[in-house]
């Protein structure tokens, strides 16, 4: 408690007033970086640490701390306003905010992403600030078998992103899996579906699968047929309603925040799997009344960006505790405290205490600064509403291929971004979901490595091996129930009945 108590007490003495602009701006800039369809958190916070060299430590991670929580939030205005998902972490906020927008509802939507991502962000400071070293340790008892777990019980979303079949999530969900097969295998190094081609032996990046998917087959269906999201009620009125949500839904944002937490701390999952599964969590307690998800429920938009902001202080425990990365972004800050010295650890606790200090105090100032100034954007998606629309989707197209090419700087994954575009397209048309396609995708390679250490470990005996991790088999049992409860819930007398009826 110690840190959280000296962190608020003496907070105008850690971080002085031009650190504060630094990461306004951060935000800021963070937000737009979002917005833009394939560029994303993690170019901006790269392409910032070169101007951070000859900044305080303080200063150098008000600004990348600013724009990853700022970036994390963006990618929702662009799933809200034009049905393209900014950042990976939106695609899950996207299925519900598009909706709401298409429906007259484009300025609450926004708003409810505000209202969730700074609920996110403040949870997982205060957990960072409170008892990050303790989480941290508790985090390095998660070996290969829980993190294949829970990756696993994020593929149990597959059939619940159907939109109402769910034989076809399953099938977008395959789909996703075999096309995050292609390239080396992650154990033996053995080529997959490579066709020869050293393009394919790095296999396929998730921002050309993405931003095609859903920009290009969104520019294609905008072409052939216009459909516009729009608002039927004043910026006040639908922010108003928006903010009724914290005393209707208060558990969604709770729940929510602590699955992003605590999907943050371990290493290597990341954002998209806590949206999907703080998505599918809120979808199981569906209100009464309220409009199914995928058709503009509020509990899925909240539901995914409290989660995924509430990511980015889970995975900040333990980097600044243990010195491992919670995701790539992360990476990137830990690089960024190097360049100034600073080795994270747990030593950094006892040099550098005012730095952790500065951190904490930042990582919380950050998340209450993502209010104002997403609200301050709703402003602006009211005027993006009424641009032309063919204009919108010009912008949207040159973005999407100079942000994907700069990612790697590789003319091929503009190809690749093209492909897959048509594929989404022709998917849509079909009325096949795109959501389970990156559910597969990014999870598939989290499971398989994962699962093979753990059967490498075990030594073939998987079973008692399994039988020996507590945690591993509680996530094992929580997967089960969740695919056998649908099953028996079709199979119910009640249910029964009603079908007949």
């Amino acid at each position: 408690m110690e840190p959280f108590i000296q962190t608020f007490t003496n907070l105008p003495n850690i971080i002085s007033f031009s650190d504060a602009l630094v990461l306004i701006f951060g935000v800021g800039l963070g937000i737009v970086i979002g917005a833009l369809p394939g560029v994303g958190p993690l170019l901006g916070v790269v392409m910032a640490i070169p101007f951070t060299f000859h900044m305080e430590p303080v200063a150098a991670m008000a600004l990348l701390i600013g724009i990853y929580q700022g970036g994390s939030y963006g990618g929702a205005l662009a799933a809200t306003v034009i049905g393209i998902p900014g950042t990976p972490m939106s695609a899950a906020t996207m299925l519900d905010a598009r909706p709401m927008a298409l429906n007259g509802r484009a300025s609450e939507a926004v708003t409810l992403s505000t209202l969730g991502s700074t609920i996110g962000g403040v949870l997982s400071a205060l957990v960072l600030i409170g008892i990050a070293p303790q989480l941290a340790a508790i985090a390095l008892r998660f070996g290969p078998a829980e993190t294949a777990m829970f990756a696993l019980l994020g593929l149990t979303t597959l059939g619940a992103l159907s939109g109402g079949s769910p034989l076809k999530g399953w099938m977008m969900g395959f789909l996703g899996l075999a096309i995050a097969a292609i390239g080396l295998d992650p154990v033996t190094g053995v080529e997959r579906f490579t066709f020869g081609s050293v393009y394919l032996a790095g296999g396929i990046t998730l921002v050309p699968l993405l931003v095609g998917l859903f920009s290009i087959s969104e520019v294609l269906l905008q072409a052939e047929s216009p459909i516009r999201a729009h608002d039927n009620t004043s910026s006040a009125a639908a922010s108003l309603k928006a903010f009724r949500s914290l005393i209707e839904r208060p558990v969604n944002y709770l729940r929510s925040g602590l699955t992003g937490v605590f999907v943050g701390i371990l290493p290597g999952i990341g954002g998209v799997t806590a949206s999907f599964l703080a998505y599918r969590m809120a979808l199981g307690f569906r209100k009464k009344g309220d409009p199914a998800f995928g058709e503009g429920n509020p509990d899925g938009v909240v539901a995914s960006e409290t989660a995924n902001s509430a990511v980015t202080g889970g995975a900040l425990i333990p980097m600044m505790s243990l010195s491992i990365p919670g995701d790539p972004i992360v990476a990137v800050l830990m690089g960024g405290l190097i360049l100034q010295g600073i080795q994270p650890g747990p030593q950094m606790f006892l040099q550098h205490m005012p730095v952790v200090q500065g951190v904490f105090a930042i990582f919380f100032l950050g998340a209450l600064i993502l209010l104002p100034l997403g609200l301050g954007f709703i402003r602006g998606v009211s005027w993006l509403l009424r641009l032309p629309q063919w204009g919108i989707m010009v912008g949207v197209l040159m973005i999407s291929l100079i942000g994907t090419y700069a990612v790697s700087r590789q003319i091929l994954d503009v190809g690749t971004l093209v492909f897959f575009g048509l594929v989404g397209y022709l998917l849509r048309k079909a009325n096949y979901p795109l959501a389970p396609v990156v559910v597969g995708f990014v999870l598939g390679p989290i499971f398989e490595t994962n699962f093979r250490r753990t059967v490498l470990i075990s030594q073939g005996d998987l079973l008692a091996y399994l039988t020996t991790r507590p945690i591993a088999m509680t996530v094992l049992a929580v997967v089960a129930v969740s695919l056998l409860l649908p099953l028996l819930r079709r199979r119910s007398p009640a249910t029964a009945v009603v079908e007949e009826a």
